[in-house]
C-alpha cells in the first residue's frame, strides 16, 4: 500500500491522511498542472478498475463543430475531484471531472458519478442516483445481524 500511495503522490494525487486500500489497477488521473487536482481523504477504499478522471477533452468536438477558436483549454478540460474521508468506491466505478464526494459515502460497483455527492450518501447506477443514507442503511443491516 505505501508504494501505491507514493506512486500516486508522484503524479499529483493529494492524500489527506492515509487510505485504507487502493487497488493497484485503479486509474487515478490527477492533472494538477492543468488544474485537475485529485484529493483523497483519510481511510478511503478505492476498488479494482475504478476510474477517477480530472479531465475531459470531449468539449473539443463541440468547439470544432461551431468553429470556435478562442477558448481556454485548461479551464474547460480540467476540473478537480475530491473524495471525502472514509468513503468507499466500488469496483469499476467511474468518477467524472468536477465531482466532490462527501465523507462516509459508498459508491456502488459500476456507478458513474458526477457532481456534488452529499456526506453519508450511497450512490448506485449509471448515472448514479442516491439509494440511501449510509447511517440508516448501517442501522438496518445491523438490526438483521443481531
Amino acid at each position: 500500500m505505501p508504494l501505491i500511495v507514493k506512486s500516486n503522490k508522484i503524479v499529483g494525487v493529494e492524500f489527506l491522511g492515509f487510505p485504507e486500500y487502493i487497488h493497484y489497477d485503479a486509474f487515478l488521473d490527477a492533472n494538477p498542472i492543468g488544474g485537475g487536482n485529485l484529493t483523497i481523504g483519510n481511510q478511503c477504499v478505492i476498488s479494482t478498475k475504478v476510474v477517477v478522471l480530472t479531465h475531459d477533452w470531449s468539449f473539443l468536438v463541440g468547439m470544432k463543430a461551431i468553429d470556435e477558436k478562442n477558448f481556454d483549454y485548461n479551464k474547460m478540460a480540467f476540473k478537480s475531484v475530491s473524495i471525502g474521508d472514509y468513503s468507499f468506491i466500488g469496483a469499476g466505478a467511474i468518477i467524472l471531472p468536477g465531482t466532490t464526494i462527501g465523507k462516509y459515502c459508498i459508491i456502488g460497483a459500476g456507478a458513474v458519478v458526477k457532481g456534488h455527492i452529499e456526506d453519508y450518501s450511497i450512490m448506485i447506477g449509471n448515472p448514479a442516483k442516491k439509494y440511501a443514507d449510509t447511517r440508516l442503511w448501517a442501522e438496518r443491516v445491523n438490526k438483521y445481524r443481531q
